[in-house]
């Protein structure tokens, strides 16, 4: 790894502790319950949806901790427009704090561990594709070899021994992998890609009625949700790209934002049972842990059942091990 002559953080915020601080009770902790474990827990932002080196780069000459001081000087831009938006339940005065709302959500749906853990899959399914390839038969590998003669790409007087390749390829395969450097690159590209998706709704601004116990929030708080559906306990809702889908994203315990392909953007209030329905689904899409102001936030249950509470979480059958 990199050396650097000053301290480098190692411990990196995937969900931002600016943004987890609408989340805290008066002592400024998140009330917390992780699916996994199955347990309850207190604790500051500071301490929860961080991975250590999440942002690590590994390159000659720059600091392993680069992106994470560019990603928190971001996080520091835009954390007054997204206070404000939480104490007026409004994008302001000509909605000037909507472009904050949309880089923060675009962020947070690019760049989670889930999301990249998907991608390095992927990506390291086709670079081992590749790399097998040539040595389908002796021909494809001839003519690799003769390909990289002509341009200049083959070592001089190196053996194109066949079989000696192929059997190397073969017992070295599973260490090929997409590295950290090309899943961070690939992040920062679909970053511009898809402000665009976010942008283009129509979002409502959602205020919780007093009493309801409010807005929750998880270590994947962008939700991807069908109308009229709840997604409760589901580890994957529809994907970016249904027009028909609505973006759910809870900016606070006290508000939260839909965004939708059409409709105007307004704000109402959400009485009890929508603002379950909201933290039900918004629950379904947690990697391992929820995290509210408290635990007397309620959320819907399937059919017939009565409205679950934060308290009894972990007594709730339906809360399924997560990822990790």
């Amino acid at each position: 790894m990199p050396k650097s002559s000053r301290e480098t953080a190692r411990k990196h915020h995937y969900v931002p502790e600016m943004y987890l601080s609408g989340f805290v009770d008066r002592r400024g902790r998140c009330f917390g319950v992780d699916a996994k474990e199955r347990r309850p827990f207190k604790s500051r932002p500071k301490g929860i949806a961080a991975q250590r080196d999440f942002n690590l780069i590994e390159a000659p000459g720059v600091p392993p901790d680069a992106l994470e001081k560019e990603l928190s000087s971001l996080e520091s831009v835009l954390a007054p427009g997204i206070k404000r938006v939480r104490e007026t339940a409004s994008f302001g005065s000509e909605g000037k704090d909507r472009e904050d709302i949309i880089n923060l959500v675009t962020l947070l749906a690019v760049r989670n561990p889930r999301t990249r853990d998907d991608m390095q899959r992927i990506y390291t399914e086709i670079f081992r594709a590749v790399l097998a390839a040539p040595f389908e038969d002796k021909a494809k590998w001839d003519a690799v070899v003769e390909a990289m003669k002509a341009a200049g790409k083959w070592p001089e007087d190196e053996p194109s021994d066949f079989e000696g390749y192929k059997k190397f390829v073969e017992d070295n395969i599973d260490k090929v992998k997409a590295h950290q450097n090309f899943s961070l690159e690939m992040e920062l590209e679909a970053l511009e890609k898809l402000y665009w998706y976010f942008d283009a709704r129509k979002w409502r601004i959602l205020k919780a009625k007093e009493g309801s116990g409010g807005f929750v929030t998880t270590d994947h708080p962008v939700c991807i949700s069908r109308p009229g559906s709840l997604n409760y306990g589901a580890q994957f809702a529809p994907g970016l790209s249904p027009s028909d889908s609505d973006v759910l994203f809870p900016v606070s315990s006290n508000v939260a934002l839909a965004g939708r392909m059409d409709g105007d953007e307004d704000v109402i209030e959400l009485d009890d049972k929508g603002v379950a329905d909201f933290n039900a689904t918004v629950m379904g899409y947690a990697m391992k842990q929820i995290y509210a102001a408290d635990d007397q936030y309620s959320y819907t249950r399937p059919a017939g059942k009565p409205l679950g509470k934060g308290c009894t979480l972990l007594q709730d059958p339906n809360l399924k091990v997560r990822e990790g």
